[in-house]
């Protein structure tokens, strides 16, 4: 069970907004993957088409989410969060519009899938950056856990519900309900009372991400860990998003069986959230690494052609792995990082863990058109375990510990970066960071 003690963030009502909404769009967000491979499908089997539009939503992330760093640290992270929802409401409504009037093409879905990647893009390093703002320093852990919990627990019957609802009546409604999450989520972000920009907008935007970009390939802990995330990333979207669905379609599996996949995976991703509520690793970055390395089981099940139940539980295994990682990922960053650059950090390591992701698709989609599914799959799987494991040999990362109760950040990421031959991670000015501060 859960910890009373685990809920205290809870009091903070920021923090429950952020949350609310969240879970809101999670609602929709979690059924979106289903009906719009289906929506592909329907009027273009080919796997290319599908990975041409998961490839347009992803390509503008590359050189957006730089920017959405500069933009989370220079300006109010509330005021980006509203308008990355309130773009994606209209692109899916958009995209939902043109499936149910049947109209929609590769291209047109291919562009609005595009816009809503933009949206995301100039979100994400807000919603990364946000969170040291709603809550106090020591709650950090708690707070990362919490964000996906509730999110998880929706994606247990999303998936599911989205999957019969394609079945029975396609994928129209599942597509106008992401919208209108997307909306709603966009209200319930512009009633946050959160302090403005995280510091001044004196400098230049080129001097803003030069010092950015100084700060992250700095820390080898950090760029590594991200280099390591374009192998695994590319690799998992490519055979989870895009092959599952194909073999879903092509084999013994179908729309409601495959939702029922994405269940499994929510209720890992839910287990491994009540593991992070209780568990506070030491040696976080190491639990990180280690914890990707299960990501491989789900395509070993379909490689294999595993029957659903087996390939349902090597996905809840996957998706615990996943859970765990990533809330140590948020936690060990927000900790050691000063809250001035955190989006600019977090924008370089999410840019460098995406940015083979389109070239992924594609190459993931031309090579099992012509060698199979099957060998793609595990050869995937290997790539995938090598990537992770290789980090452990890097010293910086086996030196990240969690910040002790009590102890300031820099004093803890200083004595990580005499362990790792790094040097303090204060700003350019020299001040203090005045708080604590991989798909």
């Amino acid at each position: 069970m859960v910890r009373p003690g685990s809920l205290s963030t809870l009091r903070h009502k920021p923090f429950r907004l952020f949350l609310l909404a969240r879970l809101i769009s999670m609602s929709g967000t979690a059924m979106a993957p289903v009906a719009l491979a289906f929506a592909v499908f329907g009027f273009d089997s080919s796997p290319a088409s599908l990975a041409i539009v998961l490839a347009c939503n992803t390509a503008p992330q590359l050189v957006l989410l730089l920017v959405g760093g500069v933009v989370a640290d220079r300006f109010s992270r509330q005021r980006v969060m509203v308008i990355g929802n309130l773009v994606p409401a209209v692109t899916q409504g958009c995209v939902a519009l043109l499936v149910a009037t049947g109209t929609a093409t590769t291209g047109r879905i291919a562009l609005f899938a595009a816009l809503a990647g933009c949206a995301s893009a100039l979100t994400q390093p807000a919603m990364n950056s946000l969170l040291p703002q709603l809550v106090d320093p020591g709650e950090l852990q708690q707070a990362n856990a919490l964000m996906r919990l509730p999110g998880n627990v929706v994606r247990i019957l999303a998936p599911a519900v989205g999957g019969a609802l394609v079945a029975l009546v396609g994928p129209e409604p599942t597509l106008a309900w992401d919208a209108a999450s997307f909306a709603v989520a966009a209200f319930l972000c512009s009633r946050l009372d959160v302090p403005g920009p995280a510091r001044t907008a004196t400098a230049s935007v080129f001097r803003d991400f030069k010092d950015g970009w100084k700060e992250f390939s700095r820390l080898s802990w950090i760029w590594s860990y991200a280099l390591s995330g374009t192998v695994v990333v590319a690799l998992w979207l490519g055979g989870y998003q895009l092959l599952g669905p194909v073999i879903a379609r092509n084999g013994h599996l179908g729309a409601s069986s495959w939702g029922i996949v994405q269940g499994a995976l929510a209720a890992g991703l839910l287990l491994g959230g009540i593991v992070s509520l209780k568990w506070k690793p030491s040696r976080i970055m190491v639990v990180c690494v280690c914890a990707n390395v299960p990501l491989a089981l789900p395509f070993l099940a379909l490689a294999l052609g595993a029957p659903l139940p087996v390939l349902a539980g090597a996905t809840v295994m996957a998706g615990i792995g996943l859970d765990i990682a990533i809330v140590c990922w948020n936690t060990a960053v927000q900790e050691q990082l000063p809250p001035e650059v955190l989006g600019r950090v977090t924008s370089f390591s999410s840019a460098g863990e995406l940015m083979s992701v389109p070239l992924g698709y594609l190459a993931v989609g031309a090579v099992a058109t012509r060698l199979g599914t099957e060998s793609v799959l595990l050869w995937s799987a290997v790539l995938m375990v090598s990537a992770s494991l290789a980090l452990l040999l890097v010293p910086s990362v086996r030196a990240v510990r969690r910040l002790p109760a009590g102890t300031g950040p820099v004093v803890v990421a200083a004595a990580t970066a005499v362990v790792a031959g790094e040097r303090s991670p204060r700003g350019r000015n020299g001040r203090t960071p005045d708080q604590v501060a991989r798909p």
